[in-house]
């Protein structure tokens, strides 16, 4: 499961200064992206720009609270895995969020093991929705949990060591230039890297996945287009 988190972004909605930058840097020493937002205006707009894997948000806020927050986004979504933060844990707390589908709620003051908790948690949830699948598209599929590639024509194939590691490594960065020293280390494990086998790496997973998929901007790494 701890590989699983590195793939997930955050939304992580607090009006506290102070308490949003502790717990921000603690979420991002887990997960691959926190993104954060003082109010519940912000974080829609958030939202809908970057449509985050799971979130984080506070109850009391001015304007919109939490829990109205949360009905909005379920409006749109009614399966992104929702943990609220709270000082408080009242019935009628308890029961609308129970209406909204909340996978996990913190009682403040907030603990490491309290977020690391509710992030497996929410990962366990979205591994039983199968949003680890990522889909080319030419229509092959990668399985981040199971490390099972599935072609075009829904065969499985088996990727080399090195064909896993650099596909999960793009996929960990999709959209997102990865430079040469990150393949190296994520690829290569310690070795220096080889520019030749990177290519010929390439060449295989860009028949696997469709050409246009993966581009090698100014030699200066790839870019998986997702």
């Amino acid at each position: 499961m701890k590989n699983i988190l590195k793939y997930l972004t955050v939304l992580y909605v607090e009006d506290d200064n102070e308490v949003r930058e502790n717990i921000t840097n603690t979420i991002s020493n887990i997960v691959k992206k926190v993104y954060s937002a003082s109010n519940a205006k912000e974080a829609l707009e958030i939202y809908d720009d970057i449509k985050p894997d799971i979130i984080f948000t506070d109850i009391d806020m001015e304007g919109m609270n939490g829990l109205e927050l949360i009905k909005e986004i379920r409006e749109e979504d009614s399966q992104i895995p929702v943990v609220v933060l709270t000082a408080y844990k009242t019935e009628s707390f308890l029961m609308e969020a129970v209406s909204l589908h909340l996978e996990s709620y913190i009682i403040k003051p907030i603990s490491y093991t309290s977020l690391k908790e509710a992030l497996f948690t929410c990962s366990q949830k979205l591994l039983e929705r199968n949003r680890f699948e990522i889909t080319f598209p030419n229509g092959s599929r990668y399985n981040l949990h199971s490390h099972i590639f599935t072609n075009n024509a829904n065969e499985i194939e088996k990727l080399q060591n090195k064909e896993r590691l650099l596909l999960e490594t793009l996929i960990e960065y999709k959209n997102e230039l990865v430079f040469y020293d990150i393949i190296e280390e994520n690829v290569w494990e310690g070795d220096l890297l080889n520019k030749g086998t990177l290519k010929v790496l390439i060449g295989k997973l860009r028949q696997k996945i469709g050409k246009e998929s993966i581009l090698n901007e100014n030699e200066q790494g790839y870019r998986l287009l997702t």
